[in-house]
């Protein structure tokens, strides 16, 4: 062990050797271990939590910083020992700074990427606060958290630096007072964003309609919401409008409504209306696409050319298609019974009668 000790010894009093080989020796074991050590770093979790996605995810999001994390360490135990490198001045004092800024900035990576995690952002955190995240919402929030952490990584790497952050707060506040006075119509849209995404009046992919815009939700922003029309074209509608305006939610109904007026021919018997009635009442119960506690069939009015039997029910489909299907079914159930009893369907007739003499 002694003749090992000394060549150590005798190696360390050349100069070169002691200043650059050596710590790069240093720099090049930790460059080459770092993913090893992050492997192993993260060993324990996946062992104790196995058949659970958030240790993927966990290791996913920090895997990268800490490699460059272990580089830095490397490059700055390199420094520590190379004897080239005083430890005192402003060099060494830059040094330092600058490793600690590293160090925070890693960290904010590694939690910026944390906040991409459904199970860790969106199911530790989010449902420890009772709040519903969808495909909507989760990205939303997890862009205002990463927003969070890279201000204060900011902040933090300002003081390090030896910035006056009650300054820069100060002056942000003034530039945030006269940004909101420039830009009341964004901000408006970015509230009016925030509305939308905590009330969920609507999610992607539902078919809504507001005022004269009706058609299916493409994408929602922190400005706008785009519908694209049943005739394929794309509306963009500002989040302010829409916020203090009726929207309509198609594909939240339960049932769909199917409500129409069969006109029978003036000389039609009572016979005839009531066995009509009954018969279509029935027919209604009987369809299973109908929900029976919503089912109205009532001799309604008589009109100018017609007496006029009402027909009120819901479907229990709201798929369009199959809703008109049903719809289908039910006129031509409707045609024959009329035609069964010897009933006729009256079409807008008007009689003028001229007197003699005129």
């Amino acid at each position: 062990m002694t003749p090992v000790l000394d060549f150590m010894r005798k190696l360390w009093q050349i100069a070169w050797v002691a200043d650059f080989a050596i710590p790069l020796a240093v720099l090049l074991i930790f460059y080459l271990l770092r993913g090893s050590a992050v492997s192993w770093l993260f060993r324990p979790v996946r062992k104790l939590n196995r058949g659970k996605s958030w240790p993927v995810e966990l290791e996913h999001s920090f895997q990268k910083p800490l490699r460059v994390l272990i580089a830095a360490c490397g490059a700055y135990a390199a420094l520590w020992i190379s004897p080239a490198v005083a430890h005192t001045g402003p060099f060494w004092a830059v040094a330092v700074k600058c490793f600690r800024s590293l160090l925070i900035l890693l960290l904010a990576w590694g939690f910026s990427r944390l906040c991409d995690s459904r199970e860790l952002t969106g199911g530790l955190l989010l449902k420890k606060l009772d709040v519903n995240t969808d495909g909507v919402l989760f990205p939303f929030l997890s862009k205002i958290l990463r927003f969070i952490i890279l201000c204060l990584a900011f902040l933090i790497i300002a003081q390090e630096w030896n910035y006056s952050i009650s300054g820069l707060l100060a002056g942000l506040g003034l530039g945030g007072l006269a940004f909101a006075l420039a830009a009341q119509d964004m901000l408006s849209n970015l509230f009016g964003g925030l509305v939308i995404f905590l009330d969920r009046p609507f999610t992607i992919g539902d078919w809504i309609q507001a005022d004269d815009t009706e058609g299916t939700v493409e994408d929602i922003n922190f400005r706008s919401v785009k519908v694209r029309t049943f005739s394929q074209a794309v509306v963009t509608i500002p989040n302010s409008k829409l916020v203090d305006r009726p929207v309509t939610n198609y594909s939240r109904m339960g049932k769909r409504k199917v409500s129409f007026t069969v006109g029978l021919k003036y000389g039609t018997t009572e016979r005839q209306l009531r066995a009509c009635a009954d018969r279509i009442r029935q027919m209604l119960l009987q369809n299973e696409e109908i929900d029976p506690d919503t089912v109205i069939v009532a001799f309604n009015s008589i009109g100018e050319s017609s007496l006029d039997l009402m027909l009120y029910f819901f479907t229990k489909t709201t798929d369009w298609q199959k809703h008109l299907k049903v719809r289908e079914d039910v006129f031509y159930g409707v045609l024959r019974i009329v035609e069964e009893e010897k009933a006729e369907i009256a079409f807008p007739t008007r009689t003028v009668q001229v007197e003699k003499g005129i």
